[in-house]
């Protein structure tokens, strides 16, 4: 993502580009910054390698940096559903580079045929197998 007055936005990127573009980033820890990091590896690309502006712990501190800065961004996109429909906010495609982010659900046994919880299992596998 960036700012929609970021002339990036017009351009569809290949990863090894990340290496001239400066970037925010999430703080250590971070799940979003874990798929990131997982899938540059793939490229053979490590995030040393990226010129990090700014690190910041949280994705609402995140929109807002990248909102008013010429940086590069990694945010799920539900989280800028609003910003996006606005213009604030614009994808950038990369190209060769997959980001997928994995959700594991935990229950206490015996309790598999819960059904608000089989429902809310299956509402989220439905709405985010749609968004990727």
């Amino acid at each position: 993502m960036c700012s929609g007055r970021n002339s990036l936005h017009r351009r569809e990127l290949q990863a090894q580009y990340l290496r001239q573009v400066p970037v925010a980033l999430r703080e250590t820890g971070s799940g979003t910054l874990a798929v990131l990091e997982e899938a540059l590896a793939e490229k053979g690309i490590r995030l040393i390698d990226l010129p990090v502006k700014v690190r910041l712990g949280g994705t609402e501190a995140l929109k807002n940096f990248v909102r008013v800065d010429t940086c590069l961004a990694f945010l799920p996109r539900q989280s800028v559903m609003k910003e996006l429909a606005a213009g604030e906010l614009m994808e950038v495609p990369i190209r060769d580079l997959n980001l997928v982010r994995h959700f594991d659900f935990v229950q206490r046994k015996g309790t598999e045929n819960n059904l608000p919880y089989k429902e809310f299992v299956q509402f989220a596998r439905r709405y985010y197998s749609k968004q990727e």
